[in-house]
């Protein structure tokens, strides 16, 4: 049962942690974290804010619990009000906030605790927190260009912030009747809005808003036709559960102020849900299957929850009470792990080092999110059975492909994050997901990423899916003075998901481009996370009584394993075809899951089933194959069922990769991938260039 105690049980210890972060400011104020000017700093400090308001409104909070929350509350929130340009201190960097796209952004995720800080305004309160939202609206009206685009290369990829200052405009506008500007705010609400979950038929559709067709409201398109978001560069699951919290959190308000939400608020809302929905494991975990750039589990998982507890009221989603129940069993795992009280202590011990600023932002996510259960008050809803979610979905501006049964999830994505990446594994094990390039060789050096190449081979048909294409690996940012980022090497590779719904097959070519100091090479690698939530313990069992059980932060090195195949934990298998002699096993010695503009932070520690692994790694001169390989993946599957499935590479011209594969259930496939530049004709059939087919055999 999701009720107001499920939440407030993960917030009174968080706020142990808390009182160690709050620092002590002049005039009696205080704040959380590093207390700058910056974005997030004062992002964090409302979110804790506002947090706190709402514990103090909770049924199981002592009168004395109550003061204490209401009072540093109160402190926290006036020193943002103070530090504002409309106010008259200055943050703790020395310099005073606002006036940017993002700075509404902390105002809107803290309107819950507004709304239960109000009762404790004073009037000086009152008139700075009016004075900050009306400078902050007349910004947004004079400054802030409502575009949208759906590459995120252009810089108009704005789903986010178009719907945060749309909402933003929108409840000053509300709030304050009588101010000059009310009109215009609205009007700009208006396009915003309709330009935040927008679709290309948009363009055409004369559906009306406050009397005026969409079409002349629409200046682009923020999502594909399919719904998938391309918001930092790559297929950002994330970023579409953001952008709907946004609209959470203003339905919730006009609930509580007993306005209608504006028709333009949910436009498309229901159905960017209907997609997302797809994209979420059934224990509440993303499935990001287009990567995470950042820490992960952390800042967008958290936001899927009121996003949650809105679908489960506004469209009466039957599923969302039990994602909800998870998401909540995945934080209380996560904090049953720090004795400080904090969400991320453990998993983040790194961070906390390297980024107090960072660190302590991403803490405070979980606990503003967890006030809006509070404050949503959704304790007449119970988790009911998982309903059946079979899913085959693609989306051709990313390359990408997912196919989900009850059993299993597999998918593919060219333009992913950390460029493509693969995913096999029981839809009931989100633990076992991770989606920096898995599936393909990895390359380590100060800074290296695959670079999505340009449009690939996508083909599907029922039950399964054909990917070929192209990526880049570039160094960026080189150590040497003067030095150029330039492609160090380049991939090329194919992959198929069966139609069995258990197996993949994938096939890699990996060519030097320039010679280069590597500090790692790994090919072939398939990743299993070995953190927390699988009890920091993975059992890898393969041929000839190979089982090794790693404890993950714990054991380093690399382990031959002197088999072909390796099972994990019964629940997936790893079938070695060529490239190799046998699979490797690669414990690192620090935790991976890095985040993307600083790899040195990382959020999640890795274990890695490789076909050969290189650390330290010598360097290749232009032109070498660094790796040929192909190899299985089989996911479903116990150790006690062996070598799932067999592989046998067959003889073709230079630029063509092609084997036979016999599946679990004996039926053999043929899959062929043309990897070179040119058509190639073979077995008396034409493949083109970046092209593959997959026929059955028997």
């Amino acid at each position: 049962m999701l009720s107001e105690q499920s939440f407030v049980s993960l917030m009174k210890p968080f706020f142990r942690f808390v009182k160690t972060q709050v620092r002590e400011s002049e005039n009696g104020l205080a704040y959380y974290g590093t207390g700058e000017a910056s974005s997030w700093a004062v992002q964090s400090n409302f979110n804790i804010a506002g947090a706190l308001a709402v514990l103090a409104s909770a049924q199981d909070v002592t009168d004395a619990e109550k003061e204490e929350y209401i009072t540093l509350a109160l402190k926290l929130f006036r020193y943002n009000l103070a530090t504002h340009k409309t106010g008259d201190m200055v943050c703790s960097c020395g310099s005073k906030w606002g006036g940017t796209w993002i700075t509404v952004l902390g105002l809107e995720r803290m309107v819950c605790g507004q709304l239960e800080l109000e009762p404790y305004f004073t009037a000086e309160d009152r008139e700075s927190f009016r004075k900050l939202r009306i400078y902050e609206a007349d910004w947004i009206l004079e400054h802030y260009e409502t575009v949208a685009a759906i590459e995120a290369e252009t810089g108009k990829n704005k789903p986010e912030s178009n719907y945060w200052n749309g909402s933003f405009l929108f409840r000053t506008a509300m709030d304050y009747p009588d101010t000059t500007n009310r009109e215009a705010y609205l009007e700009k609400s208006r396009a915003l809005l309709l330009n935040a979950i927008s679709h290309p038929d948009d363009a055409a559709s004369t559906e009306l808003f406050h009397g005026k067709e969409l079409r002349h409201w629409h200046v682009g398109a923020n999502f594909t036709p399919q719904y998938s978001l391309d918001h930092h560069g790559y297929m950002n699951v994330g970023y579409s559960v953001v952008t709907l919290s946004q609209a959470a959190y203003l339905y919730f308000y006009c609930k509580t102020r007993k306005w209608e939400m504006p028709p333009e608020a949910l436009h498309h809302v229901r159905d960017l849900w209907n997609v997302v929905k797809n994209f979420i494991f059934p224990d509440g975990r993303l499935l990001r299957l287009g990567g995470d750039t950042r820490a992960r589990y952390c800042y967008c998982q958290m936001y899927l929850l009121p996003v949650l507890l809105m679908v489960q009221e506004l469209y009466h989603d039957p599923d969302a009470p039990r994602l909800a129940q998870g998401m909540l069993e995945l934080l209380r795992n996560e904090q049953q792990n720090n004795p400080d009280g904090s969400f991320f202590g453990t998993r983040l011990q790194e961070m906390k080092r390297q980024s107090r600023f960072y660190y302590v932002r991403l803490e405070s996510d979980p606990f503003a999110v967890l006030a809006a259960g509070v404050f949503f008050k959704q304790a007449s809803h119970a988790p009911g059975e998982a309903t059946p979610h079979d899913v085959e979905w693609h989306d051709d501006y990313h390359d990408a492909a997912l196919v989900r049964t009850a059993e299993t999830v597999r998918s593919v994505v060219r333009k992913g994050g950390n460029g493509m990446t693969l995913l096999n594994l029981p839809v009931s094990d989100s633990d076992l997901a991770e989606w920096e390039g898995n599936g393909f060789a990895h390359l380590t050096c100060h800074k290296i990423l695959a670079n999505a190449g340009s449009k690939g081979f996508l083909r599907t048909f029922p039950g399964g899916f054909l990917h070929c294409g192209k990526a880049e690996w570039i160094e960026y940012e080189p150590w040497g003075e003067g030095e150029a980022s330039r492609v160090v090497a380049e991939s090329r590779y194919a992959c198929a998901a069966l139609p069995d719904g258990k197996t993949m097959i994938v096939l890699e070519k990996l060519t030097a481009r320039k010679e280069q100091a590597l500090s790692t090479f790994r090919s072939a690698v398939w990743q299993i996370p070995n953190d927390l939530f699988n009890g920091y313990t993975r059992t890898f069992t393969g041929n000839q009584g190979f089982s090794r059980t790693l404890r993950g932060r714990k054991e380093y090195g690399i382990i031959d394993t002197g088999s072909k195949w390796i099972n994990v934990d019964d629940k997936v298998t790893v079938v070695l075809g060529y490239g190799a002699e046998t699979l490797k096993l690669y414990a690192p010695a620090k935790a991976q899951g890095a985040i993307k503009i600083h790899p040195q932070m990382t959020s999640l520690y890795l274990n890695e089933i490789c076909a050969e692994v290189y650390d330290p790694a010598e360097s290749y001169l232009p032109g070498t194959i660094m790796a040929d390989t192909g190899f299985a993946v089989v996911s479903g599957i116990t150790a006690s069922a062996g070598m799932p499935c067999r592989m046998e590479r067959l003889a073709t011209p230079e630029n063509v990769r092609a084997v036979t594969v016999t599946d679990q259930t004996g039926k053999v496939w043929q899959f062929a991938a043309n990897l070179g530049t040119e058509d190639i004709l073979w077995n008396d059939q034409l493949l083109p260039a970046g092209a593959a087919f997959l026929h059955p055999l028997s």
